[in-house]
């Protein structure tokens, strides 16, 4: 009897601590379940995703800078052609003509100024005979001189002997008589003089006159040796040719279509210099341009051939930017080899621009380091990214700071410093006020990129050449530096805090450069969902 009531007893006592540990442990609040990554070690890539579309380096297009009916086709699509082969020939009838009649006005030109010379030559003569005329009058002048001089003296003896009664009067009248002849004599000689020089005169103006005309046959010979040779080239420019070595990738024409140039030139023919080089023409966001340097490996895939991948390189980063909706990119020429002719122009390229790659990194997913624990307040080493909420201030904070350095790291005047300041003020107030706006934060992130990367451009050009060889290195030096962050592990009492220094990254993992971590240990990456069941209390299994 007494063992019964034992028994009784301890089932009872049993009974009644179960029931308080039950009551004990629906009353008490369950921790927190967090999800949880594993780190890997393994090879790591820091690349630039895009897409480009495939073009031959060179792409000319044919044009015909005549109007005419095509008479002659002689290249189609995939020909290959060489530089000077004829493509086509536009009907040439009209310009046989011109050039018939363009020749025959040449001609023409060409007697005018022989006749012209030929004047010229006569009066040339003219001018030699009337020379000669004034020589001959010049010594009549001086035979009448002479005679006048004789008569005059002949006179004068007859007049003293007639004072002396030796002569008769009949001799003296004689005397006078031939006098008076010789001055009428000389007078005349020298009116002929005249007459002669007066006529060299005519003679020379008449030379002149055929020298001016010679220049004008010789102007209209050169004018129409200009239109013979106008009609000539366009004769030339009626047969297209190739102006170089390719293959015809589009074909505008059909053989007897009529072309029309009278306000612009028709494209006949669109020809590919050498599809065994080809480029990719990419554009790149401006927040990764930074990184885009000539020479990068460039990795790439066209839908063609999905499973084949093709290498290229960075050639070249064009300066223009091109802005659409808002969103500023830079276009970024890849040159590749295309041995094989399997890339056609026009096809899409997928390109992976790589930046930097590791063999074997220490890779931690970026979920655990963007987690942090509730009620723990973002580390300083966040990046300031203007997303909404407040975080313009941190950003115009972060740019202000890039200034400092680059001030400080470059030695600036007190002008320039002042310059660079006021940049720094009046960006700080653009992102406030961006801030303050709300709205869409994907929106106002471009934004705050598109003021940091004016400014930022405006800073660059207060600065001479030689320091703006070391301004990107000053504004980002996370690019070239590494960064320092903190990521949560699992503690018997909550969260334990890790810091880290970072290196690159791939968009999903980052390399982990220095910290108390290892390969196969596991982060915090989030907070597990609550269970469906809300009941308190635990699940007892019967």
């Amino acid at each position: 009897m007494n063992g019964r009531r034992v028994i009784g007893l301890t089932a009872a006592l049993i009974l009644g601590g179960g029931a308080a540990a039950y009551v004990l442990l629906a009353r008490a609040e369950a921790p927190p379940l967090y999800r949880l990554a594993r780190i890997e070690q393994g090879p790591l890539v820091s690349a630039i995703t895009a897409t480009g579309t495939m073009s031959a380096l060179v792409t000319v297009e044919v044009s015909s800078q005549l109007s005419g009916q095509i008479a002659e086709l002689n290249a189609d699509f995939n020909s290959r052609v060489s530089k000077g082969q004829v493509l086509a020939r536009l009907n040439g009838d009209q310009l046989d003509a011109r050039l018939a009649q363009a020749a025959a006005d040449l001609d023409s030109a060409r007697a005018s100024l022989a006749q012209q010379q030929a004047q010229q030559d006569k009066a040339r003569a003219d001018v030699a005979n009337a020379k000669a005329n004034v020589a001959n009058a010049d010594a009549q002048v001086v035979r009448a001189d002479l005679a006048l001089r004789e008569a005059e003296r002949d006179l004068v003896r007859r007049q003293d002997l007639r004072g002396r009664g030796v002569i008769a009067a009949a001799d003296l009248e004689k005397a006078e008589t031939a006098a008076r002849s010789a001055q009428a004599q000389r007078v005349a000689a020298l009116a002929q003089k005249q007459q002669a020089e007066a006529g060299v005169a005519s003679a020379e103006a008449s030379l002149e006159v055929g020298i001016a005309q010679i220049g004008v046959a010789r102007a209209q010979v050169a004018q129409r040796e200009a239109a013979l040779q106008l009609v000539r080239v366009d004769a030339n420019r009626s047969v297209i040719r190739s102006p170089i070595d390719g293959v015809v990738v589009n074909r505008a024409v059909n053989s007897g279509q009529t072309v029309a140039a009278s306000l612009s030139a028709p494209t006949l023919f669109t020809i590919a210099q050498d599809l065994r080089h080809m480029e990719v023409l990419a554009n790149i966001d401006e927040a990764d341009i930074g990184r885009v340097r000539e020479g990068m490996p460039v990795r790439f895939t066209v839908n063609a051939f999905p499973g084949d991948p093709f290498v290229g390189t960075v050639a070249q980063v064009r300066l223009a930017p091109k802005e659409d909706q808002n969103v500023v990119t830079y276009i970024v020429v890849i040159t590749v080899d295309n041995p094989e002719m399997r890339l056609l122009p026009g096809m899409t390229a997928n390109l992976r621009i790589t930046v930097d790659e590791r063999p074997s990194a220490l890779k931690i997913p970026n979920a655990a380091l963007r987690f942090r624990p509730p009620g723990v307040e973002p580390p300083a080493d966040a990046p300031a990214v203007p997303s909404g909420g407040g975080e313009g201030g941190r950003a115009a904070q972060a740019l202000e700071a890039a200034t400092r350095r680059v001030a400080d790291g470059l030695a600036l005047d007190e002008s320039r410093r002042r310059d660079v300041a006021a940049l720094a003020t009046e960006a700080r107030d653009r992102f406030l006020a961006l801030d303050a706006e709300g709205g869409d934060p994907e929106r106002r992130r471009t934004a705050a990129a598109r003021i940091r990367s004016e400014t930022l451009a405006r800073v660059a050009a207060l600065l001479d050449p030689a320091q703006r060889e070391r301004f990107e290195g000053l504004v980002e030096p996370r690019r070239t530096a590494e960064t320092t962050r903190t990521v949560w592990i699992p503690g018997s009492a909550g969260p334990v805090g890790v810091p880290l220094r970072l290196g690159i990254g791939d968009g999903s993992v980052t390399e982990v450069i220095a910290g108390d971590l290892r390969a196969g240990q596991e982060v915090i990456i989030g907070v597990a969902p609550p269970d469906r069941d809300n009941r308190r209390g635990p699940r007892l299994g019967f």
